[in-house]
């Protein structure tokens, strides 16, 4: 049995939805796989706070276990509590706890936070399981993956039933106009994108470094700074941090009779905000602090009109921030629409009020507020909501002025929430064949750092999401020739001479294997000989004599190492018309400057092949959204010139789709449950407040007008054109990216 990767919105979807008592359920069938007989389901109050107990494979106490697991669905926010609860209840007991596994369906990007502090003050270790940690369990052993199916089958089937049952509605994101007004903007935008510049950056970087103290020493490292704004915005990857080194090296300078705007520390690579520039951006931000200062006192006013005055002051300062943080998590989720409405472009909106008070009880699980919110309370605060959204008043307006400037930023940027989850899902959706070039490259990839494996990272990412990657027979004999003739060049050409090499020199070949290798030496585990590096894919004696086992184990080299299926020669044909593949075959190869037959006819079968999979699929009657899914993935696009008609014939969309694509969208979209709560910390600060001021007027005034128009059309014609835009996104070859493969 091979595993199943479990797509990322399949997960996110489960365990999001999962209740407290089934995710335990869960959680014990899968750590009794993990930790096999050691584990022990315990379960009920007898346990003395444990939900189930380990023996130790650190130590044993006889007749005491003296690790413990505890399975919740408790928000990140209760976290520590939870654990300080668990912890007291064991001591309690008469129970000695060394350490404690703690197994949950959130993520906790900042547990390591919690485990220090556990052990400074109790001494007990705290191993934390998170939903990451969960999902690599199940996508990296056959027992778990296969557990993990087999338990959550009645919900897949549910979902899949729903998918069928929904196959002609008008997807979810034509009734939102973000993934519309995105699509129009990048194809309309084919330069790399030169709003995001230097002052963006400058305030990404002053905001992680919010919490830094030069007098007591609390300093962010350079590292810590990358990943903040990394996390924050996924595409900054590309664009803005390549940057990084040389703004924090320009903030550290002073500028003629200016200020320290950043202070550094060279021994730990650090930095911190000097008080004068603590100062100077407070200044800076307080117009927007004095409209959110209003803001809350509108809210206050709201309140007062719906419930009268409440006499408690904790009441009072939960239901001002209870309304705060939903109307701020609201703008996170549906900031276009909310602009679009302020700015008078959208004449109605329809604000689901079943959505604003799930985002309520998220938020309410988050504040301190004792426990002391009244049905009445809430309902008044739902009901101040839904005043702010429809019936602003100019103070409201003028506050979420700056709220709307600052998510368009976040589209423009591909880093609101609902762009991750349509480019997210857009990725499980791919069926893709490979083309010859890419494999090569993924290949000679092997002793590459791993941010520099560009196709490595397209192939993983696709996988994970779900997609369904193709070997042909075709690519998978012209990468056995590619590397057959390779070897015969290196031996001819470069053996001899290796020896003369140092291990710092760089050679200049057109073939990329043989680059490949002489950059491998360099590596403290790379190989020593020609044969180590061949051999990592396939035997070299075998290779050289062009046998038959060489290619058998090429093959099942990359189909296991891509998790590819496998479409043969045969299977291809029986899908085309041969003759067309021929006549196609024939101007491809009239066209080269050496004939190659061979060549040609493959590339004339990977189109037509491609065209067979769409139709085989009833691809052209699937109205999700995303477009096409059957693409041949090659950056050999100049079988398009010589195949007009062809694609003419097929509707006029094209049967390539550049890698870059996925490179620039799809494997840099984040995690979008992760941005939705970075964003939560971002959006109410004034630093967040003050990103929209660099969005620049006319990007804002092409935004509004697309979302005007978004709101004159019907949504089963939006639903046609976001399907037709993103399939253009695709292929587009005139499109300008940050991040190329080489």
């Amino acid at each position: 049995m091979s595993i199943k990767i479990v797509p990322n919105d399949l997960f996110s979807y489960l365990m999001g939805k999962i209740s407290g008592v089934r995710f335990e359920v869960f959680a014990k069938q899968l750590f009794g796989l993990v930790f096999k007989e050691s584990f022990i389901p315990m379960g009920g109050i007898h346990d003395g706070g444990a939900d189930g107990a380990l023996s130790s494979y650190i130590q044993e106490v006889t007749g005491k276990p003296n690790t413990f697991v505890q399975f919740t669905i408790t928000a990140e926010a209760g976290v520590k509590a939870k654990v300080n609860e668990t912890i007291k209840a064991l001591q309690t007991s008469g129970r000695t706890p060394l350490q404690i596994i703690y197994v949950t369906s959130i993520a906790l990007p900042k547990s390591d936070i919690i485990v220090q502090e556990i052990i400074e003050k109790h001494g007990i270790m705290v191993q934390f399981r998170d939903y990451e940690k969960i999902k690599g369990y199940v996508n990296t052993d056959e027992k778990y993956n296969g557990m993990f199916y087999e338990f959550f089958t009645s919900e897949i089937s549910a979902l899949s039933r729903a998918a069928s049952s929904n196959l002609t509605a008008v997807n979810e994101y034509a009734t939102d106009p973000t993934v519309y007004v995105y699509l129009n903007y990048e194809l309309k935008s084919k330069h790399v994108k030169n709003h995001l510049n230097e002052q963006v950056l400058d305030a990404l970087i002053y905001w992680s470094l919010r919490d830094t103290d030069p007098d007591t020493k609390v300093l962010v490292n350079r590292s810590s700074i990358h990943t903040s704004i990394s996390e924050l915005f996924p595409q900054a990857k590309t664009v803005l941090l390549p940057n990084l080194n040389k703004r924090l090296t320009a903030l550290m300078t002073k500028e003629a009779g200016g200020v320290e705007r950043l202070r550094y520390y060279k021994a730990t690579d650090s930095c911190s905000l000097p008080y004068e520039m603590r100062t100077i951006l407070a200044t800076e931000a307080s117009a927007a602090l004095a409209r959110q200062t209003t803001f809350r006192h509108s809210i206050t006013a709201r309140l007062i009109g719906e419930i009268g005055d409440i006499e408690k002051a904790t009441q009072k300062v939960a239901c001002n921030t209870l309304v705060f943080q939903t109307v701020h998590r609201y703008f996170i989720d549906q900031g276009l629409l909310l602009a679009a409405f302020l700015e008078g472009k959208l004449e109605t909106i329809h604000i689901s009020d079943q959505v604003v008070e799930d985002i309520m009880v998220r938020v309410l699980s988050e504040i301190d507020h004792g426990k002391s919110l009244t049905p009445e309370m809430f309902g008044a605060c739902l009901n101040s909501l839904r005043g702010i959204f429809y019936h602003p008043s100019t103070e409201e307006r003028e506050y979420m002025a700056y709220l709307s400037k600052t998510s368009c930023l976040l589209v423009t940027m591909q880093s609101a929430p609902r762009l991750l989850e349509y480019f997210n899902k857009m990725g499980g959706n791919f069926r893709l064949l490979i083309g010859t070039d890419l494999i090569v490259k993924a290949i000679s990839e092997r002793y590459v750092e791993e941010e520099n494996k560009q196709v490595t990272r397209i192939l993983e990412v696709c996988k994970q999401l779900g997609s369904e990657l193709t070997l042909t027979e075709p690519v998978l004999d012209e990468v056995f020739t590619h590397l057959h003739a390779t070897d015969l060049e290196f031996r001819n050409h470069y053996a001899e001479q290796e020896k003369y090499l140092r291990k710092d020199m760089t050679v200049d070949s057109d073939r990329i294997m043989i680059r490949a290798y002489f950059h491998s030496r360099k590596a403290a585990k790379g190989p020593k000989t020609w044969t180590q590096f061949i051999e990592q894919v396939v035997t070299h004696s075998a290779l050289r004599n062009r046998s038959e086992s060489a290619r058998q184990d090429l093959k099942g080299f990359l189909l296991q190492k891509f998790s590819m299926k496998f479409l043969s020669t045969e299977e291809l044909k029986a899908s085309v018309n041969d003759e067309k593949v021929k006549e196609l075959a024939a101007k491809l190869d009239e066209a080269r400057q050496s004939k190659h037959e061979d060549l040609s006819y493959n590339d004339s079968l990977m189109a037509y092949a491609t065209y067979a999979q769409r139709r085989k699929n009833e691809e052209a009657g699937i109205y999700d959204g995303f477009g096409y899914r059957t693409w041949w993935l090659t950056k050999e696009t100049h079988v398009l010139d010589f195949s007009k008609a062809l694609v003419e014939s097929q509707g006029g969309v094209p049967y390539i789709m550049r890698p870059e694509f996925i490179l620039n969208f799809v494997s840099l979209a984040a995690n979008a449950e992760n941005v939705r709560r970075l964003f939560s910390d971002l959006l109410p600060t004034t630093a967040g407040l003050q990103l929209g001021r660099h969005l620049p007027s006319a990007t804002m005034h092409q935004l509004m007008g697309d979302a005007e128009e978004w709101g004159d059309r019907p949504p089963e014609r939006i639903s046609m054109i976001i399907s037709e835009r993103a399939n253009k996104l695709k292929h587009d070859q005139y499109k300008k990216y940050s991040d190329n493969i080489g």
